[in-house]
C-alpha cells in the first residue's frame, strides 16, 4: 500500500478551507439540482480512453442526430475516479464543458481513467521526495461525456498573457512516462492488480519518446512479492543499475502468516546514462521462481523538450511554481495553439506570441503546478465517430421525491426488484424507488461506472432528508459482484458476459494483499460530510445485498422473501433457535472460546426470550470419529435434523470457509445444494469467507441464500478473514439486537446489522460483515402472546407445579395481544413442545489437551403434541410420560406457539413453572404397545423386499392412547430404525416423529435414509409408548443403483387451458432433489415449449411447474390440442417418463 502524504501552502490550505466550509453552508436544495440536465432533450454518450483533446466533426454529429452541429454542448467530467472523501467539494449532476469551436468541428479536453498528481510520495527505504503519483479508476477503463443540444453553449475563454519583466524562461517540460499492466490479483480482494510475473528476468520497452533531454532521470517502481527473509531486486537501463530496492520478509512465524499474500516495496533511482528516443528496462528480482513475485508499475520521470509534437501534448514544468514564468515552444506555426487545462471543468485558451517558429506565454506567479496542452490545428487530433456513441434516454433521478429504500438492480433484473418494491410498499409503507446502474453513473459520476456514485445518489436523499426528517433507511444492491470490477483478470475473463453485465459494482479497499482487505458494502451507507477512513466511519442507512447473476435467481430470492414477508409458512419451527460451536483445530490449540460464546449466547437467550427454545449442537458434546477424516456424523445429522424440522435462527460460531463449515466439514458446499426443508432461518455465520461473493465461483454462503425454496431468508455473515474477538462482540450485538423493540416494532435486519457495526466505531475489522439479504426485511416474530392459564383446573401462579409420571395433564390459556388483551378473532391450532428439566453436563473433551465446557440445556423431552384453538382460546391433554428427569429442583419448559391460517397470524410463549417428578398409578393400565398403521418406503405401493433408489424415505404412521414416547432420556426406549442390524445405519427417529393434530394419539415418522450400498437389506423399525411399551416391524428391501423415479399421476389445470396451465406431477421420490422437465408438442410432433428445473416435493404433494401458453420464443402457442410430456431423474437414476394430451383456448 502506497502512503502519501501532502504539503499545502499557507494559501492552498485558504483556499480549500475556504471552498470546505462553503460547501458545508450550502444547504441540500443548493447542493443539489432539482432536475437533471438529462431531464429532457436529445442526448448522446461518447467515451474517451484517456486524457486528451478530443475533436468532434460536424459530419460525425450529424450523424449521432444532431441537426445544427453549432448547438452541440458537451457535459461531464469524464473518468477520474470520483472522490471518495465526502468532506470535499462535489461537482453534482452534469456540468457543461467549455469547447473550442472551429468551422465544421469543436474541440473539447477530456479527462480519461487515470488521474496524475503532483505529490509526497515516501518510499519503502523510508526516503520522501515530490514527484508526479497516479490513480488509475479501479472500476472503468473509458470515461464518458455527454452531448446534447443547447442555445447557450459553453465556449472556452481566452486568457490573457502576462508581461514577459521577471520571468523565469521554460523551454522544457516535465514529462512521465508509464508502464502498469493489470492482470492478477493475488488476494482475490482489494483493488489493486498487478502485472508481469517476476518469476524470471523481465523486460519492459518504452518506445518513440521524441524530444528526451539529457538530464538526469527519475525512475520509480513498485512490486510485490511473499518471501520469508528480505530479497533485492534492480532495475536497469542499458546496463547501469538505475533503482535497487529490497522487499521484506515475512516470517513463518508471523500472526496470520497464510493471510499475508505478499508485501510490496516502492523504490526510486536516478538514470544518469544517455537516453535515447527507445528504451528498455529490465527488471531483475533475485529470488527466482517466486510465484508471489509480479510488477506493480513503472514510473519513469524526465524532462523533454517544449515543442511541438504529431499529436497533442500536455506539458507543466514543477520549476514554475511560485515563479511568473515564460513557456517557449519550439517548432510552432500559426496553427498552434495552447490550452489551460488545470481545470477540467473550465478549460482556456491560452494567449500565445508567435514570434518565427516560437510560441511563446507568460503565466503569473502561483502556488499552484499549472497543465497545459499544445495542440497543431492542422494536424491530428483524435477524433470521437458517430458509431462509437450510444443513445441516452431522458431520466432525472434528482427530481425523484424522498425515499425511505432504494433498489440498485441491473436492467436484466428491474422487474424483479419492482415486484420486491412493491411488496414493501403495500406492506411496510415504504417509499421505495428502484434504479438501474447505468441511471445513477449518468447523473452521479458522468456516466462512468464508479461504486461512489451509489453511495453520491444516497448522499443526495440523506442530504435532503436531514432538513425535513425524511432521510432514506435502506439500500439494497439486487445484484453479485466481482473483487475484479473491470473483469481484467483471467480469473474473470472467464465468466459469460451476460453473469457479468449483471452484476453491480463493489468496493475494495485499497489495501489488497492481506486479512485487512475487503469488500465493503457499508461504504454505500457512509452519508455524512465526512473525510474518515472508512474503518472510522459510521453507517446512516442499512445496506443489504442480494448476490444473484441471472434472471432466475432474481425471481427465485423475490418470491422466497416475498413468501416470507407474506408469513406464509406458520408454525412451532419459530419457536426453535440453534447454536452451533466448533471444537477448535490445531491451529488453535482446540480452545473451547468458540463454544463458550455460543454457550453465553445461548444463555442470555433463553433468559431474556424464554419463548424460544435454544437447540445447543457443540461439537464436542458428541463422539469424533477417530478415523483419518475426523468428521463429526453425529453432528452432521443433528444439524440436517434440526434443519429439517425448521429453526427461526441458526447461528454457528467457529472455523469456515467459503465451502464448508469448520474443518470437519458439519455443513458443506454440496449440502446446501441438496437441502429440500422449507422452514427458512436467518444464518448468523460468525466465521471466515463463507459468503465471499465477488469471487468468482459462488460461495457456500450465497447458495443458502440463492436456494429457491431452501437455505436461509437472509445471513449475517463474513466475506473475508475473522477474528475470535470481534466475532463474539458482534455476535453478540446482533442477537440482542435481533430481540430488541423500537416503537413496539423489532428491528429489521439491515437496522440490526446497521446498529451492530455502530457499536464497533474504530475496529476495522467489522468491514468483514456484510448482510446478505433484504435490509427492510422483518423476521416473521409471532405477533401474539401465548399465557397458559390453568393446569389441571387449577390456576397458575407463582408456585411450581408438579408433573407425576403416568398423569394426564389438561393445560388451557388463551392468545394475549401485546397490549394482554384476549384476541377473541383467533381460531386455529395450537402446537406445544414440553421439555423436561435443564441441568448442567460438560463436554467430551475430544482433543489431545482434553479441553472442555460445562453447558446447560433441556436434554430431554416430555411430550409434543396441541390441539384446537377456539375464540382466543385453547386446551390440550397429555400423559406424563415414565421416562421423566424426577427432578424436584430443575423446572422444565414449556414452548407453546399457535398460528390462525385464516388470519395468517400466530403467537408463541411459554409456561416453566413445573418439574416433572414423582409417579402415579396408571390409570389405564395400558401394557400395549404402539399400534403401526402404515410402514413404506417412498410411497404407500411399497411391500416387503421391493426394489428402492440408494436413499430411500421412510414412512410410518403410529398411534398409541396413552402416547408415543420420544423423550429420549431412557437407553432403549427411542424410535428406531435399524438397517442390517449395524450400528453405523442404526438411526434414531425421535425427533422425525410428528403428531397429527386432533387424533388422540396418532403421529407420523418421516425420515430421509442416508445413501445405502446395492443389494438386500434387512431392516427393523421399533417404537415405544410413553408407558414403556414396545412394537417392532421387520421387513427387507432391495437398493439398486440408478433405479429410476416413477411419475404415479400427471396433470394440467384447467382444461382446456387459456391464458395460463399448471402442470402437476405426483411421484415416488419425496424430499429429493429431482430434475423435472415439461416438454409441450402439437399434434405433428414439433416442440413448442421446454422447460427444466431442479426442485423437490414434500410426501403426499405434488411438483407444481407453470407455463403462460407462450413457446420457447416468447410467442403465444396457437389454439389447439397439444401433447405434454414431463421427465423426471434424481443424481444418476435413470430418467422416468409421462405423456398426456391438452386443449389450449385462446
Amino acid at each position: 500500500m502506497i502512503l502519501h502524504k501532502r504539503r499545502l501552502s499557507a494559501k492552498s490550505c485558504f483556499v480549500f478551507l475556504f471552498c470546505f466550509c462553503l460547501s458545508l453552508s450550502l444547504g441540500a436544495q443548493e447542493r443539489y439540482a432539482k432536475n437533471s440536465v438529462l431531464s429532457n432533450g436529445h442526448w448522446v454518450k461518447i467515451a474517451i480512453e484517456k486524457n486528451g483533446i478530443y475533436k468532434l466533426t460536424n459530419f460525425e454529429l450529424k450523424k449521432m442526430g444532431f441537426d445544427d452541429p453549432s448547438k452541440v454542448a458537451v457535459y461531464g467530467y469524464g473518468g477520474w475516479p470520483l472522490e471518495e472523501d465526502f468532506s470535499k467539494p462535489y461537482v453534482d449532476d452534469l456540468p457543461a464543458v467549455p469547447v473550442l469551436r472551429k468551422d465544421d468541428y469543436l474541440l473539447f479536453y477530456g479527462r480519461g481513467t487515470t488521474k496524475w498528481e503532483y505529490k509526497t510520495m515516501r518510499y519503502s527505504d523510508g526516503r520522501e521526495r515530490q514527484t508526479f503519483v497516479h490513480t488509475n479508476n479501479p472500476y472503468s477503463d473509458l470515461g464518458y461525456y455527454f452531448l446534447t443540444s443547447s442555445q447557450n453553449v459553453k465556449e472556452m475563454e481566452t486568457v490573457k498573457s502576462e508581461p514577459k519583466d521577471g520571468v523565469i524562461e521554460l523551454n522544457t517540460f516535465d514529462d512521465y512516462l508509464l508502464h502498469e499492466k493489470d492482470l492478477v490479483s493475488l488476494n482475490k480482494s482489494g483493488r489493486e492488480l498487478f502485472g508481469e510475473s517476476l518469476m524470471s528476468t523481465i523486460s519492459v520497452p518504452f518506445d518513440n519518446i521524441e524530444g528526451i533531454v539529457q538530464e538526469d532521470a527519475v525512475v520509480e517502481c513498485r512490486l510485490i512479492a511473499k518471501t520469508n527473509i528480505s530479497k533485492d531486486f534492480v532495475l536497469s537501463i542499458n546496463g547501469e543499475d538505475v533503482v535497487k530496492g529490497r522487499v521484506s520478509g515475512v516470517s513463518t512465524g508471523a500472526n496470520y502468516y497464510e493471510y499475508i499474500k505478499a508485501r510490496s516495496a516502492e523504490a526510486f533511482g536516478y538514470w544518469k546514462g544517455e537516453k535515447g528516443k527507445s528504451f528498455n528496462i529490465k527488471v531483475d528480482y533475485f529470488e527466482k521462481n517466486n510465484t508471489t513475485a509480479y510488477l506493480d508499475y513503472i514510473r519513469v520521470h524526465l524532462k523533454r523538450t517544449l515543442q511541438t509534437y504529431n499529436e497533442p501534448t500536455f506539458f507543466r514544468n514543477v520549476s514554475s511554481i511560485n515563479h511568473k514564468s515564460c513557456f517557449i515552444i519550439k517548432n510552432a506555426t500559426s496553427n498552434t495553439i495552447v490550452l489551460d487545462v488545470t481545470d477540467a471543468q473550465s478549460p482556456k485558451v491560452v494567449e500565445a506570441v508567435l514570434s518565427g517558429t516560437e510560441l511563446s506565454f507568460v503565466t503569473p506567479q502561483s502556488y499552484q503546478l499549472r497543465e497545459f496542452a499544445v495542440v497543431q490545428l492542422d494536424k491530428s487530433v483524435p477524433s470521437i465517430a458517430a458509431k462509437d456513441a450510444q443513445q441516452v434516454g431522458n431520466q432525472n433521478l434528482h427530481s425523484t421525491k424522498q425515499v425511505d429504500m432504494v433498489i440498485i438492480s441491473p436492467s436484466a433484473f428491474k422487474s424483479e426488484a419492482e415486484r420486491l418494491k412493491k411488496a414493501h410498499e403495500e406492506k411496510d409503507d415504504l417509499v421505495t424507488e428502484v434504479f438501474t446502474p447505468e441511471e445513477i453513473y449518468n447523473e452521479f459520476s458522468s456516466g462512468t461506472p464508479d461504486a461512489t456514485a451509489y453511495r453520491r445518489l444516497m448522499k443526495m436523499f440523506y442530504d435532503r432528508g436531514k432538513e425535513d426528517a425524511k432521510a432514506p433507511k435502506y439500500l439494497l444492491l439486487f445484484g453479485d459482484g466481482a473483487f475484479d470490477n473491470r473483469f481484467v483478470t483471467n480469473d474473470w475473463k472467464k465468466v459469460g458476459d451476460n453473469e457479468k453485465n449483471n452484476m453491480l459494482l463493489t468496493y475494495q479497499t485499497t489495501e489488497s494483499l492481506d486479512m485487512y482487505s475487503y469488500t465493503v458494502d457499508d461504504y454505500f451507507g457512509f452519508l455524512k460530510d465526512s473525510g474518515k477512513d472508512i474503518s472510522m466511519a459510521t453507517l446512516d442507512i442499512a445496506v443489504g445485498r442480494f448476490p444473484v447473476r441471472t434472471r432466475k435467481q432474481a425471481t427465485e430470492v423475490v418470491d422466497k422473501v416475498i413468501s416470507y414477508m407474506n408469513n406464509s409458512d406458520l408454525g412451532i419451527w419459530k419457536n426453535n433457535l440453534c447454536f452451533i460451536a466448533d471444537d477448535g483445530n490445531n491451529a488453535d490449540s482446540f480452545k473451547v472460546e468458540h463454544q463458550i460464546d455460543a454457550e453465553n449466547l445461548a444463555l442470555t437467550r433463553e433468559i431474556e426470550s424464554p419463548e424460544y427454545i435454544a437447540n445447543k449442537i457443540y461439537f464436542d458434546a458428541f463422539k469424533k470419529d477417530l478415523g483419518g477424516a475426523g468428521k463429526y456424523p453425529e453432528v452432521e445429522e443433528r444439524i440436517v435434523e434440526k434443519l429439517k424440522n425448521g429453526m427461526f435462527l441458526l447461528n454457528y460460531v467457529g472455523h469456515g470457509n467459503t465451502e464448508n463449515l469448520s474443518d470437519e466439514q458439519v455443513i458443506k458446499h454440496n449440502d446446501i445444494l441438496k437441502y429440500t426443508y422449507k422452514h427458512l432461518p436467518l444464518w448468523i455465520t460468525a466465521t471466515c469467507d463463507f459468503c465471499r461473493f465477488d469471487a468468482v465461483a459462488t460461495s457456500a454462503g450465497e447458495d443458502v441464500f440463492l436456494r429457491d425454496k431452501s437455505g436461509g431468508i437472509a445471513l449475517f455473515t463474513t466475506s473475508r478473514v475473522a477474528f475470535v474477538d470481534i466475532n463474539e462482540r458482534m455476535n453478540r450485538q446482533f442477537m440482542n439486537l435481533l430481540f430488541k423493540k423500537e416503537n413496539d416494532l423489532y428491528l429489521t435486519l439491515g437496522e440490526v446489522m446497521k446498529q451492530t457495526k455502530l457499536g464497533e466505531k474504530t475496529d476495522k475489522r467489522k468491514l468483514g460483515f456484510c448482510l446478505i439479504g433484504d435490509p427492510a426485511l422483518r423476521l416473521s416474530y409471532p405477533k401474539h402472546r401465548v399465557q397458559v392459564t390453568t393446569i389441571n383446573g387449577s390456576p397458575v401462579g407463582k408456585d411450581t407445579v408438579v408433573f407425576n409420571a403416568n398423569a394426564w395433564i389438561t393445560v388451557e390459556g388463551d392468545i394475549l395481544d401485546t397490549k394482554g388483551s384476549l384476541v377473541s378473532d383467533f381460531n386455529g391450532e395450537l402446537r406445544t413442545k414440553i421439555l423436561d428439566g435443564y441441568r448442567r453436563d460438560s463436554t467430551l473433551g475430544n482433543n489431545p489437551y482434553k479441553n472442555k465446557i460445562y453447558y446447560h440445556d433441556y436434554f430431554n423431552t416430555v411430550f409434543e403434541g396441541g390441539g384446537s384453538v377456539k375464540d382466543g382460546k385453547f386446551k390440550f391433554t397429555f400423559k406424563v410420560p415414565k421416562d421423566i428427569s424426577y427432578s424436584d429442583s430443575t423446572c422444565g419448559k414449556m414452548s407453546l406457539y399457535a398460528f390462525d391460517k385464516t388470519a395468517g397470524e400466530d403467537a408463541q410463549g411459554y409456561f416453566n413453572k413445573f418439574l416433572a417428578n414423582g409417579t402415579k398409578d396408571d390409570p389405564d393400565n395400558d401394557s400395549e404397545g404402539p399400534e403401526i398403521r402404515s410402514l413404506f418406503l417412498n410411497d404407500s405401493t411399497f411391500v416387503s423386499g421391493d426394489k428402492v433408489n440408494n436413499t430411500p424415505y421412510f414412512y410410518a404412521r403410529l398411534w398409541d392412547k396413552s402416547g408415543i414416547n420420544v423423550t429420549g432420556s431412557s437407553i432403549g426406549h427411542d424410535i428406531t430404525l435399524n438397517i442390517d442390524n449395524n450400528p453405523v445405519t442404526n438411526y434414531t427417529l425421535n425427533s422425525y416423529y410428528e403428531f397429527i393434530p386432533d387424533s388422540e394419539g396418532e403421529g407420523i415418522v418421516k425420515f430421509a435414509i442416508p445413501a445405502l450400498e446395492p443389494g438386500l437389506h434387512d431392516a427393523e423399525f421399533k417404537v415405544w409408548d410413553i408407558m414403556n411399551n414396545p412394537t417392532t416391524c421387520t421387513f427387507q428391501f432391495e437398493v439398486v443403483e440408478g433405479l429410476k423415479p416413477f411419475i404415479s399421476r400427471l396433470i394440467a389445470t384447467p382444461t382446456p387451458a387459456k391464458g395460463n396451465v399448471k402442470f402437476r406431477l405426483w411421484h415416488n421420490r419425496p424430499e429429493t432433489q429431482m430434475k423435472v422437465g415439461i416438454l409441450v408438442y402439437d399434434i405433428t410432433g414439433r416442440l413448442h415449449w421446454k422447460h427444466e428445473e431442479t426442485g423437490s416435493s414434500e410426501l403426499f404433494k405434488d411438483y407444481v411447474i407453470d407455463w403462460d401458453l407462450r413457446n420457447n420464443a416468447g410467442s403465444h402457442v396457437r389454439p389447439g390440442v397439444y401433447l405434454y410430456r414431463a421427465a423426471i431423474s434424481t443424481n444418476n437414476s435413470k430418467e422416468a417418463t409421462e405423456t398426456q394430451k391438452m386443449i389450449i383456448l385462446w
